[in-house]
């Protein structure tokens, strides 16, 4: 697989979607794959949450370049101790050498022991100062690894929800096999709401599938009302997921995954 650039999208005030796409030929045709970082600049502070892949480390420098103008990266908030999540991390702290890391960090000092005086334990429901805006984090109500963190930025309304609400869009048809959310070149920026359909049950249960085991032997209802409370809570009109496109249809998405993650809990989600 090789990496495909595209240039940060501004999702809102101060919010940008970063990151790269991995691209690969299968059933005759070119798919990509997201694995998504989002940067949030306040008045006086910028946040990066997840790190993208290694595979996009010039990627995700350019990006922040671009995206920054000129200012720094104070803080790093990897999701979730893995590879597209927190893999680009030694280079980000390498290029930023005042950014800190901030979330979950029980064991980061196990995988970056150069970087343990910069690790800050930010429990959920504390927050974030960035100068007008604050960086909320958050349980995270779906997860992949037990200390996985979620954000909301309150200058925005964007929830940052890692391996949460993954999709894949157009590819593979239902009668294929694909083993990662996927969709067409050209759609890499796009927004749910501006791919030609919005994401289906079976696309949503596809990737669920895949990406998260053990929602197969799990009934998720109790988490998605939990989700319910928090958006109740944080008025959130964008969702950002490291895998898939950026959510702008949040109600619709919500229905969507509650009943994808339904249908894998029941066996219906990938074919059985």
């Amino acid at each position: 697989m090789t990496a495909v650039f595209e240039s940060p999208r501004r999702i809102a005030d101060g919010v940008y979607w970063l990151g790269g796409c991995l691209s690969a030929f299968g059933h005759g045709e070119e798919v990509h794959y997201h694995v998504n970082a989002y940067l949030v600049i306040g008045e006086e502070r910028t946040a990066l949450i997840d790190t993208g892949d290694p595979a996009h480390r010039a990627v995700v420098l350019a990006q922040l370049d671009e995206a920054l103008a000129g200012r720094t990266l104070d803080y790093l908030v990897p999701t979730h101790p893995e590879i597209p999540h927190a893999g680009n991390l030694p280079a980000l702290m390498e290029r930023f050498p005042q950014a800190t890391v901030l979330g979950e960090v029980r064991d980061y000092h196990l995988h970056f022991p150069e970087f343990a005086d910069r690790l800050r334990a930010v429990p959920a429901g504390q927050s974030v100062d960035l100068g007008g805006r604050e960086l909320v984090l958050m349980p995270a109500h779906i997860r992949d690894l037990e200390n996985t963190t979620w954000a909301w930025d309150s200058g925005a309304g964007v929830l940052f929800v890692s391996d949460g609400f993954s999709f894949i869009h157009d590819v593979p048809s239902p009668d294929e096999e694909a083993d990662e959310p996927a969709h067409l070149p050209g759609q890499c920026r796009l927004f749910s709401g501006e791919m030609p359909e919005p994401p289906s049950v079976a696309q949503a249960a596809y990737g669920t599938g895949r990406a998260l085991y053990w929602t197969k032997f799990v009934d998720v209802s109790d988490a998605f009302t939990a989700i319910e409370g928090l958006l109740d809570e944080h008025p959130t009109g964008f969702i950002g997921p490291a895998h898939g496109n950026v959510i702008d249809d949040v109600d619709g998405m919500l229905r969507t995954s509650l009943a994808a993650h339904r249908a894998v809990y029941q066996g219906r989600g990938l074919g059985q």
